[in-house]
């Protein structure tokens, strides 16, 4: 063989054997769990926040039988209205911090494959959900604590207020830090008020507090640090006015124990107006609250790595806006079976129905290989034997049954079309939308099925029963109604239905806060992406009644949701997926190379053969041959 077949040979044999796509290397550990890899960047708080942080790790320590009560927040880092609602908790949690004494306020992140039995547990039906657990709570059925139907600070300060009193007076606990709730009344003297208090409360504050208000108890919360001082609430005007209250000009006085009283008016009739009354008024007086723990603050730092092999995704993302991901349709399978479906305590009826179909459609249609098939097969044959109800629960370790018998499934475990700019922006809900039209093409090249509505009646299930983001599905189904999904009239059409909807959200959430600025809502397929389907050159991608040749759209959204063309950038386990038309050529060569190795050694070698047959033959067949005399000549001779 030449020297130039060796490296034709040497080359090919390295293209076969090399992986597709970039190494991300900070993924390698998870490599060896794929099924439950742990994504750090989940969640919407870190520890720069006043939020706590909870997980299955903490949460039953931090809040299950505390002396204090707990304001929990379940939500769902792909929700687009927990992330606008986000900045508002961070304000409620940055303005309770001197209530920590007697109230945390936390959050668990259910898009988290680890919290799925705390979220399970909780029966959390919507994100975002507030709900708070008082002192020693323990859940019980039906009993997961009180919902606060709320997302304004105001609000949810008051509620939050109205809450404490009624649980710090109807039951007992020994949180030295409580306040004394209890109103003053007209039998109440300047003297009365300090009798049981502790010599180190040098004042009272008296705050008048009208009915159905919580100012009186907001500033008793506010105040908690402040050891001098013990506020009090008054509601009668009677003994109001024994205070020097007057509820038109002075709201609020103070008194010290020589029965001094003084009268104060605040800015504001609301409770962090009368706390910061009071603390100038002590300040001046040279009374400074107890020093606060040192908080340790660990700034999230990425390393040099992680952040160059970021910023390559998004790179690659830019220069091809169009294409689909291996990796995005894999992360969107894997978080709807490994965390959407299993959070979902009970699982029956029309919610058991819609699972169902899901599985069945996502069985024909998936972009998974061998392993994945076989997964979604068993998967499916397991949930369709259930007629009256199945757990998530169950669900889940099902799951993780067939994951352990079949071995790895995804080839990937991080986003790559849909990788936003910043760890909370796109993500699950970009690779949901990428997988369903996906599969809504892959029907409509499939003559197995004539059901134009198979994937979409999928979707909506799904996204009716399991989608995590409760204010999405509900305006999501509002839309299909409205776009009458269910008189599509054929598998193109579906494929084209799904398209202008997805088109009409980012019409819809164009500017919106979850938008993320590196990726603008804009109607897809851009002109630079598919110049054909628009029948006007130079219209505008973000004006939803653009001309457009939806014969040229069906064709563009087929092509790049073909199977062979789907992307397979930034995949680290390609063996797990079967084989592309390149691959597949790729082994035609190298089994035609070595075809004509055969051939050619062979021809050499059964010459080599004769050859070395024929100097076999010569060297000790003929060598040293010498006539031998026979005896009847000797005897001639003789």
């Amino acid at each position: 063989m030449s020297g130039a077949q060796v490296a034709i040979l040497t080359v090919i044999l390295l293209l076969e054997t090399a992986t597709a796509g970039v190494p991300l290397q900070r993924y390698e550990a998870l490599l060896k769990q794929q099924s439950a890899p742990t994504d750090e960047q989940l969640g919407l708080y870190d520890e720069n926040d006043k939020v706590v942080q909870l997980s299955v790790g903490n949460f039953n320590e931090s809040v299950l039988e505390q002396n204090h009560g707990s304001l929990v927040e379940f939500y769902n880092t792909y929700c687009g209205h927990c992330r606008r609602f986000a900045p508002i908790y961070k304000q409620v949690a940055e303005q309770l911090h001197s209530w920590q004494d007697v109230v945390i306020v936390g959050a668990i992140d259910c898009a988290a494959e680890e919290n799925n039995g705390i979220c399970r547990t909780y029966e959390v039906m919507g994100y975002p959900t507030l709900r708070y657990m008082g002192p020693g709570f323990q859940p019980s059925a039906k009993n997961y604590g009180q919902d606060l139907k709320s997302q304004d600070p105001a609000e949810i300060r008051g509620l939050l207020a109205s809450i404490l009193v009624a649980d710090n007076l109807t039951s007992s606990n020994n949180n030295t830090y409580w306040p004394n709730f209890h109103y003053v009344t007209e039998n109440d003297s300047s003297s009365t008020i300090f009798e049981g208090l502790s010599s180190q409360r040098e004042f009272v504050a008296l705050v008048y507090e009208p009915e159905n208000s919580t100012v009186g108890i907001e500033t008793a919360l506010f105040l908690l640090q402040w050891p001098s001082l013990q506020v009090r609430r008054v509601s009668d005007l009677a003994a109001a006015s024994k205070f020097k209250i007057d509820p038109t000009s002075h709201q609020l006085s103070i008194v010290d124990r020589k029965g001094e009283i003084t009268p104060y008016t605040p800015a504001e009739q609301t409770g962090p107006a009368f706390s910061e009354t009071i603390q100038t008024a002590l300040r001046k007086k040279n009374i400074t609250p107890r020093p606060e723990k040192a908080e340790i603050q660990h700034a999230p730092v990425a390393a040099i790595g992680e952040k160059a092999e970021h910023n390559a995704i998004l790179e690659e993302v830019h220069r091809h806006k169009h294409f689909v991901y291996q990796a995005d349709l894999e992360q969107a399978i894997r978080t709807v079976l490994h965390n959407e479906v299993p959070k979902v305590n009970e699982i029956g009826g029309e919610r058991l129905l819609a699972l169902q179909r899901f599985l069945g459609v996502l069985q024909r249609y998936n972009p998974l290989g061998f392993n994945g098939h076989q997964l979604l097969s068993k998967l499916k044959d397991y949930v369709v034997q259930f007629n009256q109800e199945l757990t998530g629960k169950q669900f889940e370790q099902e799951l993780q049954r067939l994951e352990g018998q079949l071995g790895p499934i995804y080839s990937s475990t991080h986003f790559v079309g849909c990788t936003g700019s910043s760890p909370h922006l796109r993500g699950f809900s970009c690779s949901l939308w990428t997988l369903f039209h996906f599969m809504t093409v892959q029907a409509a090249e499939n003559e197995d099925s004539q059901d134009p509505l198979e994937v979409l009646q999928a979707m909506h299930g799904y996204i009716k029963n399991f989608f995590g983001c409760s204010e999405c599905a509900d305006h999501f189904q509002a839309m299909a109604s409205r776009r009458k999904i269910w008189s599509v009239p054929n598998k193109e059409e579906a494929v084209l239905w799904l398209w202008a909807a997805h088109n009409e959200v980012n019409q819809r959430l164009a500017g919106d806060d979850t938008e993320d600025p590196q990726f603008p809502k804009i109607q897809f397929p851009s002109e630079k992406s598919c110049s054909q389907c628009y029948r006007t050159p130079g219209s505008t991608s973000d004006n939803i009644e653009i001309n457009w040749n939806k014969d040229a759209v069906l064709s563009f959204l087929k092509n790049i949701n073909n199977p062979q063309f789907v992307s397979r950038y930034g995949v680290q386990q390609e063996d797990l997926l079967h084989a592309t038309a390149e691959k597949m050529r790729q082994k035609r060569q190298i089994s035609n190379v070595f075809s004509d190795i055969d051939m050619r050694m062979g021809m050499l070698l059964y010459a080599f053969c004769i050859v070395m047959m024929v100097v076999a033959f010569k060297l000790f067949a003929f060598k040293g041959y010498r006539k031998k005399p026979y005896g009847h000549d000797l005897l001639g001779k003789v």
